[in-house]
């Protein structure tokens, strides 16, 4: 597994001590897993639970992985980012054309994946503002990683964007979350095929040449 930055206290304890704990049961990857199953499963994460499932302190468990919301942002990210590497082995072709189809991709496979309706409706809001939280832990990682698929495209693709790699990646997230974490209102939700189209003209080509960073 690549190493995740360094705000995550979950898997920078795992790096720089080397699981090392006085439990011989548990280590801090032991209790990532952990979390992940139950967030996988559909189950609320409870930090008391699972510093019993783990057999340790609840003290040794916040040392290893912060508090409860940083814990649980780690999981979510972890399946975020496995649905992206997914959403890119699955795109095919070059350019723009790969980038529409992988981006409507993850889209999809995030507005059918089960763990993510769980926690929206184990957390409610809170859910919410953790997955759009412009500052928080998900947020700038999926923009991140979308800026740098695009640049990708630009390099390898001869994709020439409209805009700046990071302003694209930045709007599709927030088209991604109008579609994705409004309740399922369709008062307030495009459908999948409007969100689908309006991606498709964000990312429509400048027909004079590419758009830098500046």
């Amino acid at each position: 597994m690549a190493r995740e930055n360094a705000e995550s206290p979950t898997l920078a304890y795992l790096h720089a001590t080397g699981q090392r704990d006085a439990s011989p049961r548990a280590t801090p990857a032991h209790a990532l897993a952990a979390a992940r199953r139950r967030f996988l499963a559909g189950e609320r994460l409870e930090m008391g639970d699972l510093a019993t499932e783990l057999g340790v302190s609840r003290t040794t468990l916040y040392r290893w992985t912060g508090d409860r919301d940083r814990l649980l942002a780690d999981v979510v990210w972890l399946e975020l980012r496995a649905l992206l590497e997914r959403a890119v082995a699955a795109a095919s072709g070059r350019g723009l054309a790969r980038l529409e189809r992988g981006i409507t991709w993850f889209l999809d496979a995030c507005a059918n994946a089960q763990p993510l309706h769980a926690l929206l409706a184990n957390e409610g809001e809170r859910g919410v503002r953790m997955l759009t939280d412009l500052t928080g832990p998900i947020r700038p990682r999926l923009v991140e990683s979308l800026t740098r698929a695009i640049e990708r495209e630009v390099a390898d693709g001869g994709y020439r964007p409209p805009a700046p790699p990071a302003t694209l990646a930045d709007g599709i997230v927030a088209l991604g979350e109008r579609y994705l974490h409004n309740g399922g209102d369709p008062t307030l939700n495009p459908d999948p095929a409007t969100a689908h189209t309006m991606i498709s003209l964000l990312l429509r080509e400048d027909s004079i040449g590419p758009v830098g960073d500046e």
